[in-house]
């Protein structure tokens, strides 16, 4: 089961490396590191903690973690670019309209593309992190020796009112495994969209990930996986 404690010391460690990496973006355009490099450091764990160590005391507050956290800050540092976003070292330009109103030469300039981009999720990503709440939910109900048929651990894996919830819950758990430095790739996108985005399709204004959040939604799943459960014998 997961707990306040790890999740919120995980959330924290998640909001900080994620401001890194924008940081790191800037400096890209400030010349004061060159994508070629941030693509090894933010690849290998390893190499991430050693620049990262390097430049500690260099770094923005916000997204510097406590010194004994530097070891599992840069494991998950270091799954971003599996599981989020691709780098590019050449973006280019593109041409802009603000609200795609009107393309004209008086309406629309050149911006330059982001160095960071996020993922495009294909149906495989989807499929596997469906598959990941789905073993979520097997496991949690394992963990408080309940017993639930596999057609009801279906049923409630793809009802809709737990989609996020249970997305909630999953990525969490994933994130804990990034501290660890073992990403899903991906499939760890997926799941952040689950929640954070609309059922439009776009990301919701001003989202926060909170620990306290995290546990309502773990609450909500063993309420209703226990009025499920066989009762034993």
């Amino acid at each position: 089961m997961l707990r306040f404690d790890q999740i919120s010391r995980a959330v924290d460690l998640q909001a900080r490396a994620y401001k890194l990496l924008r940081w790191v973006e800037q400096a890209f355009d400030a010349g004061f590191i060159v994508p070629e490099t941030a693509h090894r450091y933010a690849t290998f764990p390893d190499a991430a903690h050693g620049w990262i160590a390097e430049h500690y005391d260099n770094l923005p507050h916000a997204a510097r973690p406590e010194r004994d956290d530097l070891l599992d800050f840069s494991r998950f540092f270091g799954t971003y670019l599996a599981s989020t976003f691709d780098l590019d070292a050449n973006p280019g330009e593109r041409l802009y309209s603000p609200d795609a109103h009107c393309f004209c030469p008086h309406c629309s300039w050149m911006v330059r593309v982001p160095h960071l981009r996020p993922k495009k999720l294909g149906p495989a990503d989807k499929k596997a992190a469906a598959a990941l709440m789905r073993r979520f939910l097997q496991s949690l109900a394992a963990e408080l020796n309940l017993t639930v048929s596999e057609p009801a651990l279906d049923a409630l894996a793809q009802a809709p009112d737990l989609r996020v919830p249970l997305g909630l819950c999953t990525y969490a758990s994933d994130l804990l495994d990034r501290l660890a430095g073992v990403s899903i790739g991906p499939a760890s996108l997926a799941l952040w969209r689950t929640f954070a985005w609309t059922a439009q399709g776009s990301p919701k204004k001003h989202f926060s990930l909170e620990a306290e959040d995290v546990l309502a939604a773990q609450a909500e799943l063993i309420e209703r996986l226990t009025a499920l459960a066989s009762p034993t014998v």
